[in-house]
């Protein structure tokens, strides 16, 4: 009988890009794709919510054979206008935002939330080093 090696698992720590057209190129080879929008905090309950930013995952893409994890923060400072007042950035802010959202969920399997593996004492000592 022969004896099968057992497999090790690996953490790899998610590619941070900073380019959206960069990530959506990773996203539609992506196993599954997640969104986690941040809103604006009004001072009241029945404010309209609106997105100030989005993190977006592509989970599961796979590049030489090794299952990969990239990750893009689009955030209201990357898509402000500072000559326009509050009230119109916050509404371009989120319409931009939610645009994106449409568009990834139009293209590929996009799930609304996140999957953080939270990482051991030990394991994030030995990325840092």
């Amino acid at each position: 009988m022969k004896k099968m090696n057992a497999e090790t698992g690996e953490f790899i720590q998610p590619v941070i890009l900073e380019n959206y057209d960069d990530f959506r190129k990773y996203a539609m080879q992506a196993a599954i794709v997640t969104y986690n929008p941040e809103y604006y905090r009004g001072p009241f309950m029945d404010d309209r919510k609106r997105i100030k930013r989005v993190t977006l995952a592509a989970i599961g893409v796979r590049l030489r054979d090794i299952p990969l994890s990239f990750k893009l923060v689009i955030d209201y400072s990357d898509l402000c206008d500072l000559s326009k007042p509050w009230e119109e950035q916050a509404s371009e802010v989120d319409r931009a935002i939610s645009k994106i959202i449409a568009d990834l969920e139009s293209d590929c399997p996009l799930v609304r939330g996140h999957i953080d593996r939270k990482t051991s004492l030990g394991e994030a000592l030995s990325i840092r080093s």
